[in-house]
């Protein structure tokens, strides 16, 4: 029960505007039983008020070009003539379920998952790098470079918003009792 509470109260705190840091000294002082670690991991995947304010424009362009990208692959099919119009389920089956979880929890700030949402897609890299070898050569197939800059897109614009928004507290000893003690980097700060 005590973790509920404490996640509960972080997510409050955060709400109000508080800085990250703030809200980890409170918690410890407000739920000594959870350790520090953990709550440090909490905060790390919440945003702040003010990181989701700073970085809305962003993340609203990030959720555009996904939303984007599934459209470009349905739409890619119904001009291949590969799905009638008349196979509704087809629809559901050309975007993937993964995509549209991904782009949920993106567009909840679930923290965890933009640097793994930035990763793989940022490896999509490789596969630009061959259709822009294919345009040298024969010609490349247009859905697949820009679904593969698309991609590229998603992945830098995630890995930009894990850095920025839920970057890894610092851990220091105190010098004097060996304590861990988590420092948040200032939120309010570039």
């Amino acid at each position: 029960m005590s973790n509920k509470a404490a996640k509960a109260k972080a997510q409050e705190l955060l709400g109000f505007g508080i800085p990250k840091q703030q809200a980890f000294d409170n918690l410890r002082m407000e739920f000594p039983e959870v350790k520090p670690g953990k709550l440090a991991e909490w905060l790390r995947y919440m945003p702040t008020s003010y990181a989701r304010e700073k970085y809305r424009s962003l993340h609203l362009a990030l959720l555009a070009i996904i939303v984007l990208s599934a459209v470009l692959r349905i739409l890619r099919q119904v001009f291949s003539s590969g799905v009638h119009l008349d196979q509704a389920t087809a629809y559901l089956s050309l975007v993937p379920i993964a995509t549209l979880l991904m782009g949920w929890t993106l567009y909840r700030w679930q923290g965890q998952v933009f640097e793994w949402v930035g990763w793989g897609n940022v490896l999509g890299a490789f596969g630009l790098l061959r259709e822009l070898q294919l345009i040298l050569k024969d010609g490349a197939d247009p859905w697949n470079l820009v679904g593969r800059l698309l991609s590229v897109s998603i992945g830098a614009i995630a890995l930009y918003l894990a850095h920025k928004v839920f970057a890894k507290p610092k851990v220091e000893k105190d010098p004097l009792t060996g304590e861990k003690r988590y420092v948040f980097a200032d939120d309010m700060m570039g």
